[in-house]
């Protein structure tokens, strides 16, 4: 067996293991009985929703209105409103909810989605506090869903469910299929004890916890992602309730979209730098033994196949032209015979066929439906053949550490 091809069934069978390792994970849990804490507690802690604001005047005033209904003891909640340096009218356009009694009005100078955080912390006195992007709308149930999971002493975070809001091109729409499977795979890493990501829509923090660990940090323009591996590092656990809705707004374009990810993607590498003593530490649980080293892994697998598939689709077209040169153009047939049926070609089937059954059972775990989106054939077919552009200009830079904007 030549190099290459003990590469790519090494590639092959690590992708493989790691889906049917969190299929059969969730399974497991499924069959013990209660997947999801539903008791709320005899008396509701209090909590602080904090929108930070930069420039979000046509977007923001929606995501108040969600926040304000709620279905949550209006004493018990606040809304911190931080206005985040804009240059538009962001300020004046939030001004219209300051008579309302939960909501509170700051404004300072531009440093930051994490600054804007930490600034809201430090003018509240509510147990729990969390985030909600500017450009997200929340389920009226989403916190009561959230709140039973803090019953458990060591939960320092709850992350959401997190939706595509009113997917209209198709880019959207494959991201809408791609955000069904995040669900999946944020709910079974929180049943492993090895979620590396609280998302800006919605998570939802115990506010001692984050004060003891030293609040958030700028880490590479994604906080988000370093405080959940800083939580996990001083011992306490992030759960996830895949039935508190969000919605959040996506990239509507393939350059927007690019941009996002080669940050997120960037961010991820920068912060597991930081954090490399957890990958295949045994003191961080399936965390560093499993997830963190495989989701380093899977960046290389996915720019390994895709470059693979370049140059021999690329062989095959030149063949192609040298064929067609002597011999013109020949009508096309199809004979079972020669339908490649190697081991290769199987386990890429079956890894695909998983994929669909993890979409399909994220779709359940968030929305109770267990077919998974209309577009999810294009997201099969296409998505795979985007994703490495993003990963691999993002490894340059993480490499290099040019960094990366975020806007």
């Amino acid at each position: 067996m030549s190099i290459e091809a003990a590469l790519t069934y090494t590639f092959l069978f690590i992708s493989l293991y790691l889906e049917v390792f969190l299929l059969v994970s969730f399974l497991e849990r499924r069959k013990k009985g209660v997947l999801l804490p539903s008791q709320l507690p005899h008396v509701l802690p209090t909590v602080a929703i904090v929108v930070p604001c930069f420039n979000e005047e046509y977007g923001v005033v929606t995501t108040v209105k969600s926040l304000l209904s709620l279905d949550y003891p209006k004493e018990k909640l606040e809304i911190l409103l931080v206005d985040d340096g804009s240059t538009d009218r962001t300020l004046a356009v939030v001004a219209q909810f300051k008579d309302d009694s939960r909501i509170k009005i700051f404004s300072k100078e531009n440093g930051g989605k994490h600054t804007a955080m930490n600034y809201a912390l430090a003018h509240t006195e509510a147990e729990l506090i969390g985030c909600l992007d500017a450009d997200s709308i929340v389920a009226h149930d989403a916190l009561l869903r959230i709140i039973p999971s803090f019953s458990n002493p060591r939960i320092a975070a709850v992350t959401p469910g997190i939706h595509v809001r009113e997917p209209k091109t198709l880019l959207q729409h494959l991201q809408n299929v791609e955000y069904r499977l995040s669900v999946f795979n944020r709910f079974i890493m929180a049943v492993l004890g090895s979620v590396f990501i609280t998302p800006g829509p919605f998570s939802i923090f115990r506010a001692s916890i984050i004060r003891e660990l030293g609040t958030w940090r700028y880490a590479h323009s994604t906080e988000d992602m370093e405080m959940a591996l800083r939580i996990q590092e001083a011992g306490y656990w992030i759960a996830n309730a895949p039935r508190a809705i969000v919605h959040t707004a996506t990239p509507d374009t393939f350059p927007r979209l690019f941009r996002q990810r080669v940050r997120w993607t960037y961010g991820w590498l920068r912060n597991a730098i930081d954090y490399r003593h957890m990958l295949g530490n045994r003191k961080y649980g399936n965390l560093g033994l499993i997830i963190l080293p495989s989701a380093i892994v899977t960046i290389f697998i996915g720019i390994y196949f895709f470059f693979r598939i370049l140059f021999y689709g690329a062989q095959a077209l030149y063949h192609k032209l040298i064929e067609y040169q002597f011999a013109g153009v020949t009508s096309p047939s199809f004979e079972l015979f020669y339908v490649n049926t190697s081991a290769m070609w199987f386990i890429i089937f079956v890894s695909v066929a998983l994929v669909l059954v993890l979409i399909s059972t994220g779709s359940f775990i968030g929305t109770g439906r267990r077919m998974p989106p209309l577009s999810t054939p294009l997201f099969l077919a296409l998505y795979s053949f985007m994703v490495p552009l993003w990963l691999t200009t993002a490894l340059v830079r993480a490499t290099f550490k040019t960094g990366v904007r975020w806007r």
